[in-house]
């Protein structure tokens, strides 16, 4: 993955699942709170411990901070959605090409055990204006040691206008699909921050419980068209809807 994309990406996940400086400056929801180290939050929000009371939903980023969010989350209309995928959410640039990014993000009941699991998935369908734009997976775990996020860009390199499945539990368990591997964007050892595994069961514990679970989309660095839709998302035995209300906005990279 190019750097300044990652580092990005680092800051748009961070955020999705903290709120971030958006709380230090008074627009959001959640807690901005130090590093575990004493230090005061960092611009870009990587360091920030995972706030648990962020609220599920929508996370939209004005990453070239024009004032306009050009990656919106929508509830996706027909012929997108059917009886397997009701009421599914879509990330859309309405067929502009934009640097914007926009991410989902679901809470599942109960915060079930990563290594009961037998089942992590959600569906995605590209449409035909979607730039061929790599999505990532979010996965917030909490273990004895706190909080720990992590991301997982993923892409099959083919539109397709179909529904297809994304099996993320093959990719917990240590098959990245050729991926650079899950990118782990908090800090709570004091180091972890930049990690990069394989195997979150195997990183984590299988006792770690998943707190968060969501997807993103879109590019930091080249402006691209994006037309994509996420629909049943499932967590051990129960299926959800990836929630497409907005909780968060996010303006620029470096809103210090």
């Amino acid at each position: 993955m190019d750097w300044s994309r990652r580092e990005v990406l680092k800051a748009a996940a961070a955020t999705a699942v903290t709120g971030g400086w958006l709380t230090a400056r008074g627009t959001g929801s959640g807690v901005a709170t130090a590093s575990s180290d004493g230090r005061e939050p960092v611009a870009n929000a990587v360091r920030q411990r995972v706030d648990a009371s962020l609220p599920p939903g929508a996370v939209l980023f004005d990453l070239d901070d024009d004032g306009e969010y050009g990656a919106t989350v929508e509830r996706a209309a027909e012929p997108v959605a059917d009886d397997a995928h009701p009421r599914p959410v879509r990330i859309t640039s309405d067929g502009r090409e934009t640097v914007d990014y926009a991410a989902s993000v679901l809470r599942p009941d109960g915060a079930p055990a990563l290594g009961d699991l037998d089942a992590l998935s959600y569906d995605y369908y590209a449409g035909p204006d979607d730039g061929g734009v790599p999505d990532e997976t979010f996965l917030v775990v909490e273990t004895d040691s706190g909080r720990h996020g992590m991301y997982l860009t993923y892409h099959d390199g083919d539109a397709g206008g179909e529904w297809r499945t994304h099996d993320v539990l093959a990719r917990a368990t240590g098959d990245t699909g050729g991926t650079s591997g899950w990118f782990e964007y908090t800090s709570v050892d004091g180091d972890a921050d930049g990690r990069t595994f394989d195997d979150a069961v195997e990183r984590f514990g299988p006792d770690a419980r998943i707190v968060r679970f969501g997807v993103g989309r879109g590019d930091g660095v080249d402006p691209v068209a994006l037309d994509a839709s996420y629909g049943a998302a499932v967590v051990g035995d129960r299926t959800y809807r990836f929630p497409a209300a907005v909780a968060q906005r996010r303006a620029g990279e470096n809103p210090s």
